[in-house]
C-alpha cells in the first residue's frame, strides 16, 4: 500500500504524527535503519515494538573481567538514558532493558520512530513480537525456521533443541541453520528499494549476532543475503549465546555439504 493511502485512511488525530513520520522515511531508508514492516506496523496500527540497537563498545561478557564487565553495563545503561531523553515527549513505553547486550525493547509511536531513524546513537530497529502472536514460518534451505513467536506457547519448545546441546557436546561443535529476528518477503514481491532495504536489514542482523558470538567457538559456514538467517558451526558457548540472543527466532540442525560427482 501506498504512503498516501496509508495516511488516508488514518484517523484526524493521528495524521500530523503519519505526516511526520513519512517525512524522515527517505531517512531512514538511506540509513538502512527501519525496515518497511516497522513502517507499516507503526502506520496501520499506531505504535510498534521495537527492538533498538544502540551504538557503544561492546564486547563477550565473557572475555571481562569484573571491572570491565560493570563499565560495560554503565556504558550500556548511559546510552539507553541518552535514547530515553532523545525521546522525552513523544509517543513510546520501555519493554525491556537489557544490561547485557547494547539494546533496548522498546512500544514506539510514529513520532518516535521517526527520532529513532534520525539518532546517530541507533545503528538499527528491528520489528519485535508479542508472545504467541500469528506469523508465518519460513522456509530455509531444507528445514523450516519457525519465528519465536510462533514456538513462545508451547511449553516444549526451545529456541535451541537440548540435543544440540548433546551432540556439541560430544563432538565439539555442530552445523546449525539460526533464524533471524528481521522482516522478510519473498524477493520477487518487492520493489528494488525495498529489495535494497530487506537484504541490509538482514546483513545488519547478521553482523549483529556474530559480535554477540565474538570471542565463542563459532565459524561462519554461510551467509544469506536473500533468506533471514545464517548458518554457522558452533561450540557450546556459542549455543548459550544463540539461545539468549533477541535477534535470534530458533536453531535448528545443518548438513553438511555435499559435493557434486
Amino acid at each position: 500500500m501506498k504512503p498516501s493511502l496509508l495516511i488516508a485512511n488514518l484517523s484526524r488525530a493521528g495524521c500530523y504524527a503519519a505526516l511526520l513520520f513519512f517525512a524522515t522515511l527517505a531517512q531512514a531508508r538511506a540509513q538502512d535503519k527501519i525496515p518497511r514492516e516497522v513502517i507499516d506496523q507503526t502506520a496501520f496500527h499506531g505504535t510498534a515494538l521495537v527492538l533498538v540497537g544502540l551504538s557503544v563498545p561492546w564486547e563477550m561478557e565473557s572475555k571481562l573481567d569484573g571491572d570491565a564487565l560493570r563499565e560495560q553495563r554503565t556504558a550500556i545503561a548511559s546510552i539507553q538514558n541518552d535514547l530515553l531523553n532523545h525521546l522525552e515527549g513523544r509517543n513510546y513505553k520501555i519493554v525491556r532493558r537489557y544490561q547485557e547486550i547494547p539494546g533496548i525493547a522498546l512500544e514506539v509511536g510514529a513520532d518516535a520512530l521517526a527520532e529513532l531513524a534520525r539518532l546517530p546513537i541507533v545503528t538499527n530497529v528491528l520489528l519485535d513480537r508479542l508472545p504467541g502472536a500469528a506469523e508465518p514460518a519460513r522456509n530455509f534451505g531444507s528445514a523450516q525456521i519457525e519465528p519465536s513467536s510462533a514456538r513462545a506457547g508451547d511449553p516444549v519448545a526451545e529456541k535451541v533443541p537440548s540435543q544440540l546441546f548433546t551432540r556439541a557436546a560430544s563432538n565439539g561443535t555442530v552445523l546449525v541453520l539460526a533464524g533471524l529476528r528481521t522482516p522478510w518477503q519473498r524477493e520477487e514481491l518487492l520493489s528494488e528499494p525495498l529489495l535494497a532495504l530487506q537484504r541490509a536489514a538482514i546483513q545488519d542482523a547478521q553482523s549483529y549476532v556474530l559480535a554477540e558470538l565474538a570471542g565463542t567457538t563459532f565459524r561462519v559456514t554461510r551467509l544469506y543475503r536473500s533468506i533471514p538467517g545464517i548458518a554457522l558451526r558452533v561450540g557450546i558457548d556459542a549455543l548459550k549465546i544463540l539461545e539468549k540472543s533477541p535477534a535470534i527466532t530458533n536453531v535448528v540442525q545443518d548438513r553438511p555439504a555435499q559435493s557434486s560427482r
